[in-house]
């Protein structure tokens, strides 16, 4: 059975809970001992954030700045190790979803009407833009591997925009309320893939246009107009978190962590744009590339059009590096303010940022060879490794060994109603769901507009009340 108690020590609760206030929770009393139906039938996108976390490490080691000559062989087959452990927890992953979507249908709808937790789906591209650049890094001299490459691109890309345009969307067709405290950084779950995907794509080019320059110039026109969409939608949202940490003070222990999503943000947008204008500058002197309506332009001119493209990709990278730093600081300050805080599956909302901020610094120290940068950039390495055995550790023990960290807040009511169902010899956990569904959407067509004016019917998701379960509530104690 299920028990209500406060959530303290493992408290997974923190990638789906955005109040800033203490709540109460179904917590399953036997999760150390949950059977694997029990964990598929919690296992929320949010996990896919261990995937992406893995894969940025070995980008990460790939990238080390040190030694000048580049990384140490060792360092490239340990970051070889980190890309198939990617590959295998992507694919396992997948399994699990791929189960519970299908043996409860329910489930999918539950999961993409919940925001900000259907954001985490942003995970999912995210981690397969990961698995494309160790191709490219470990199978350079592969032309099958560059094809692969530029396929899983495509997919990645057909993804990317489903979290990035079709996922917001539906959820502005929803009849849900949120409040600026409901404002967090895992907002920004669905718009960074789509800078991730561009960067992806950057990496691919010069690899690409050996063996088909059309397919790399149509690579490098989707990179720049998917690194628009995501900087605007980006600053969009990151605006309005810097209000949300003016006039609502920093956030609680439960949004701390996914804090540090901004800069996972503009940390791979320094590198698609880096990446980005290397090739460009490149592309320009091989193909003498020029506008259909401009006149022929000379060598020199197009070698100086080229160094322009080439030096404002450096120091926008540099730019957005140093807005990264702010949102470093400023979540580090509110993280140790925030000390001591519970482990969960939120740690790892810290992992893949810190290595996309990492790998931006040590792509921009070796152009401008400076020493602070590039000792800067190991550090960051060095940091980004040990967190991520930290975190994998207690991750193994907890999660997987333990079971105790497959627990997902927004199914607390439908866990309750399965189990009591089960006993009593009833219907399936997917029809509970149904029509628990049924009953919320005919309960919110009668309450919104009185939503829309009273301020204590705004949702509260870390409660695990639906929007239905607060109005009946409200107009009990009204009566």
């Amino acid at each position: 059975m299920f028990n209500v108690h406060t959530s303290i020590g493992i408290d997974i609760s923190y990638f789906c809970d955005f109040t800033s206030e203490p709540h109460v929770s179904l917590v399953p009393d036997d999760a150390l001992t949950s059977t694997w139906r029990e964990r598929i039938i919690h296992f929320s996108p949010s996990w896919f954030t261990v995937c992406m976390g893995t894969g940025a490490m070995s980008q990460v080691l790939v990238n080390f700045p040190y030694p000048y000559s580049g990384n140490t062989r060792w360092m490239r087959d340990l970051g070889y190790c980190f890309w198939i452990l990617d590959i295998v927890l992507f694919i396992t992953f997948t399994t699990f979803s791929v189960i519970r979507y299908v043996r409860y249908p329910a489930l999918l709808r539950i999961m993409l009407l919940e925001f900000p937790a259907s954001s985490f789906l942003g995970a999912v591209p995210t981690t397969v833009n990961t698995i494309i650049v160790g191709l490219v890094f470990y199978y350079d001299y592969s032309e099958t591997a560059a094809w692969v490459a530029f396929v899983l691109f495509w997919i990645s890309v057909v993804l990317t925009i489903f979290t990035g345009v079709v996922l917001i969307l539906i959820q502005m067709f929803q009849e849900r309320l949120h409040t600026m405290n409901d404002v967090a950084g895992v907002w920004l779950m669905t718009a960074v893939p789509n800078v991730i995907t561009a960067a992806a794509g950057a990496v691919i080019l010069p690899y690409l246009y050996v063996i088909n320059e059309k397919a790399a110039v149509s690579v490098l026109v989707v990179c720049f107009l998917l690194w628009g969409l995501g900087m605007s939608q980006i600053h969009m949202i990151l605006a309005i978190y810097f209000w949300r940490l003016i006039s609502k003070k920093t956030p609680s222990q439960r949004f701390i962590l996914s804090g540090y999503m901004p800069i996972a943000a503009l940390g791979q947008a320094s590198l698609a744009i880096y990446h980005m204008s290397i090739f460009f500058c490149d592309y320009l002197q091989k193909s003498r590339f020029v506008p259909t309506h401009s006149r022929t332009v000379s060598d020199q001119t197009l070698a100086a059009i080229g160094e322009m493209i080439y030096w404002f990709g450096l120091l926008t990278a540099l730019f957005l590096l140093a807005h990264a730093s702010f949102w470093l600081v400023q979540n580090t300050t509110a993280f140790i303010y925030a000390w001591p805080m519970p482990f969960n599956i939120g740690w790892w909302s810290f992992t893949f940022p810190f290595a996309a901020y990492t790998n931006g610094w040590a792509v921009v120290a070796r152009d401008f060879r400076n020493e602070g940068m590039r000792g800067w950039a190991a550090m960051l390495g060095v940091l980004c490794i040990i967190f991520w055995f930290y975190v994998a550790t207690f991750t193994a023990y907890l999660g997987f060994w333990k079971g105790s960290m497959f627990y997902d807040p927004a199914l607390a009511d439908w866990s309750v109603k399965e189990k009591e169902v089960d006993a009593a010899g009833g219907m399936a956990v997917q029809d509970v769901v149904v029509e628990r569904l049924e009953d919320e959407e005919a309960g919110i067509r009668k309450s919104v507009k009185r939503s829309l004016s009273d301020d204590s019917g705004f949702s509260s998701y870390s409660s695990g009340e639906s929007l239905v379960d607060q109005h009946g509530r409200d107009s009990s104690s009204r009566k």
